[in-house]
C-alpha cells in the first residue's frame, strides 16, 4: 500500500531524459503529500493536431472514474490492485486507455510492531526518482471543468520491502515507462503489458530508513520529516 508521498524533486528537472513535449505541473516542493493532493503524471496524448505528445501533467491523487457521481469516490481508490485491476469496474476501462507514470522521489510506509506502527521512508537508491505505474481519468465537474485524477498501481511485496508491508507500488524502470505509458498497445495486449510490467519490478532499486513519527500527521511538512531516525 503507498499512502503518502515525498515530493520535494521537481520532476521537471527530468524533461529532457524523459522527452516530455510539454509540462504543464507546477512544483511545489512537500514532504507529506496525503492522498487528495496534486501530484504529476507522465502521460502521452495527442495533441490538437493529432500528434502524440508526452506530457508532465498534474493530477488529483485518487481516480474518480468517468461515471462517478461524485468526485469524494477518489479518496478510495488512490492505489489499485495489480491483481485485480483489469477486472474491477474502477479501473478496467483506464488500464486500457489511460496509463502513466509518476515520478515521485519517495514514499512512506508504516511498519507494525509489537508497541506502535514505524514510519519508514522509502526512496530512490541512485540519483533519478522512484518511477511509478499508475493509471488516470478524466471526470467532469459541476462547473463542466475536467479534473485529472490518478491512481498508484500496486503489488505484492518482495525483497527487503517485505520486511516492512506486504504491498509495495509497481515501480517502472527507464524500459518500461515507454511502453506503459503508450497508448496505442490494444487491448488484448494489455494483460501481457500488465504481466510485463510486474516482472520488471526490482526492489533494490529502493532504499529505505526509519523516519519520526510526526510524519503521521498530514498537517507537518518539512525536509525534518524525512530525516533519519534510529
Amino acid at each position: 500500500m503507498c499512502g503518502r508521498l515525498n515530493m520535494s524533486l521537481d520532476p521537471a528537472d527530468l524533461a529532457d531524459e524523459l522527452r516530455l513535449d510539454v509540462v504543464s505541473y507546477d512544483h511545489t516542493p512537500r514532504y507529506n503529500v496525503p492522498p487528495g493532493s496534486f501530484v504529476p503524471i507522465v502521460v502521452e496524448r495527442l495533441d490538437d493536431e493529432a500528434q502524440l505528445t508526452r506530457r508532465l501533467e498534474t493530477a488529483s491523487w485518487g481516480l474518480v472514474p468517468g461515471w462517478a457521481k461524485d468526485a469524494k469516490i477518489g479518496f478510495k481508490a488512490f492505489n489499485a490492485r495489480s491483481e485485480t485491476v483489469l477486472e474491477k469496474p474502477m479501473f478496467r476501462q483506464s488500464i486500457k486507455r489511460r496509463r502513466c507514470a509518476l515520478p515521485i522521489p519517495g514514499y512512506y510506509e508504516w511498519e507494525t510492531t509489537e508497541d506502535a506502527k514505524q514510519p519508514w521512508m522509502m526512496s530512490a537508491a541512485g540519483e533519478d526518482p522512484l518511477f511509478m505505474a499508475g493509471l488516470f481519468e478524466f471526470w467532469k465537474q459541476p462547473d463542466q471543468s475536467w479534473l485529472v485524477s490518478t491512481t498508484i498501481m500496486t503489488m505484492e511485496s518482495t525483497g527487503h520491502l517485505h520486511d516492512v508491508h506486504h504491498r509495495m507500488p509497481v515501480f517502472l524502470n527507464r524500459g518500461a515507462i515507454d511502453e506503459w505509458i503508450d497508448p496505442a498497445v490494444p487491448g488484448s495486449g494489455i494483460p501481457s503489458l500488465l504481466e510485463s510490467t510486474l516482472a520488471q519490478v526490482d526492489p533494490a532499486t529502493v532504499t529505505r530508513h526509519k523516519v519520526g513519527r510526526s510524519v503521521g500527521n498530514v498537517r507537518n511538512d518539512g525536509p525534518e520529516l524525512t530525516a533519519p531516525v534510529a
